[in-house]
């Protein structure tokens, strides 16, 4: 839905730039209208959208900082809540952008289309603080550890302001790469699971150690395996996508 959104977003920003009836008014241009008004805080994670921040959190950890399954639950219940608390906000967003477009194609006056693309504004101002509402609550179901390393995997370079949007094609195939890793690794995610759960219950430093190395041939393999899952989710992204550094989380 999100991506909708924005992709609608780009189209009345587009029109309104090439309207040839005069010269192109600043004020509609894509500034006025830019990816950071829907909340930047999932997309400078390098996870773009709450239902991708949500996979990406379970598959992109390192196994000794894996979600557990109580997170896990915790964290698809926020994103749940999330997604039907801005719904009405989304679609009444939805309709006020094919208002705009309506009007751009219909040569309507630049005040006029300015006038409803700014009754857009109170909720893309809701839209960005839930968002960031639902990052802090996300964190606070997370460990600090885990924190941690998000935060040092964090794009640096990311400017939100210049990614354009996920298409739903770019979204499903993402989702589709996510779905496949752990498919393709499920055998060794339960293993290196089950052995992390196990260091953590042993006595002693030795014992766990131990337990950890006679997972070390899955440990490597998954480790190869989400680097290249990484690839395989930039690939997806355009040139400008990943011109902008917010590259995929993990």
């Amino acid at each position: 839905m999100r991506s909708k959104v924005l992709l609608l977003l780009s189209a009345v920003a587009v029109a309104a730039c090439s309207n040839d009836s005069t010269a192109p008014d600043p004020d509609l241009d894509a500034s006025t209208i830019d990816i950071g008004a829907f909340g930047t805080a999932l997309t400078t994670e390098g996870a773009y959208d709450a239902d991708l921040y949500q996979l990406r959190l379970a598959n992109g950890l390192p196994d000794s900082l894996k979600l557990t399954d109580a997170q896990k639950a915790q964290i698809k219940a926020l994103v749940d809540a999330y997604l039907a608390a801005t719904k009405a906000d989304r679609e009444a967003l939805i309709a006020i952008i094919r208002e705009a477009t309506e009007a751009i194609r219909a040569k309507k006056p630049r005040e006029e289309i300015r006038a409803i693309i700014e009754r857009a504004a109170p909720i893309r101002a809701r839209l960005a603080a839930a968002e960031a509402a639902l990052k802090a609550a996300i964190d606070a179901v997370l460990t600090p550890e885990q924190r941690a390393w998000l935060a040092s995997h964090r794009p640096q370079r990311c400017d939100p302001s210049k990614f354009p949007p996920l298409t739903d094609a770019q979204k499903a195939q993402i989702r589709s790469l996510e779905n496949a890793f752990v498919e393709n690794n499920r055998a060794d995610l339960e293993a290196v699971k089950n052995a992390v759960e196990q260091a953590r219950a042993a006595k002693t430093r030795e014992e766990a150690l131990t337990i950890l190395n006679s997972v070390r041939p899955a440990i490597e393999r998954l480790e190869l395996a989400r680097r290249q899952l990484r690839a395989a989710i930039e690939n997806v992204l355009t040139p400008e996508q990943k011109a902008s550094g917010c590259v995929p989380l993990g």
